[in-house]
């Protein structure tokens, strides 16, 4: 592993440790077993840093997202919404770099997104016009419709986050199964 590589590691563990208002580039250069200027010699700033990590964590979930093989594009979408909820529970940190940090490399929406700068979304609305060609999701424009469905489980994701569901994990993602049904009016 090289040097950048360990303390991308290790900026990702400490902003699950400390969350990013304690985050310390100091820390990270401790956790790394270098010193605070060998981390400046890989990033410039804090702001870089968390870039990197940015980048690093979206290429996780895109890889994520990758591995979902399935034909029926209904049952794509749900499970891709299952992915981010799933992300969410099994790499926080790595969820926050992508859906929760301001880190310079996120998305912006109408632009981005309609320009197909997003794959993840780009995927999900092409999915979701498949679906509408069958007649079993409702009509409406399918990058908004993705955007849609990501708000929603973002939605019960953050609320899961701040404990006000009490279920057990399998209960939760199976809620956001049934509201993404529910969402786009889609037929089994």
């Amino acid at each position: 592993m090289t040097t950048r590589d360990r303390i991308l590691a290790c900026a990702l563990a400490e902003l699950e440790r400390a969350g990013v208002e304690q985050f310390s580039l100091r820390a990270v250069g401790t956790a790394a077993g270098v010193t605070p200027m060998a981390v400046y010699r890989h990033f410039h700033n804090r702001e870089e840093l968390l870039a990197a990590v940015g980048e690093r964590a979206f290429a996780t979930w895109k890889a994520r997202v990758g591995a979902i093989e399935e034909p029926d594009p209904v049952a794509w979408v749900r499970l891709t919404g299952r992915a981010y909820a799933r992300f969410h529970l099994e790499e926080p940190a790595s969820f926050d770099a992508c859906f929760v940090l301001r880190t310079s490399i996120e998305r912006l929406y109408p632009p981005d997104f309609f320009a197909g700068r997003s794959p993840v979304i780009s995927l999900m609305a092409s999915r979701i016009r498949e679906a509408q060609d069958q007649g079993r999701i409702a009509p409406g424009e399918p990058i908004e419709l993705a955007m849609f469905v990501w708000a929603q489980v973002h939605g019960l994701v953050m609320l899961h986050r701040a404990k006000r569901f009490q279920m057990p994990d399998d209960d939760f993602l199976a809620l956001c199964d049934r509201s993404l049904l529910r969402l786009l009016g889609a037929t089994g």
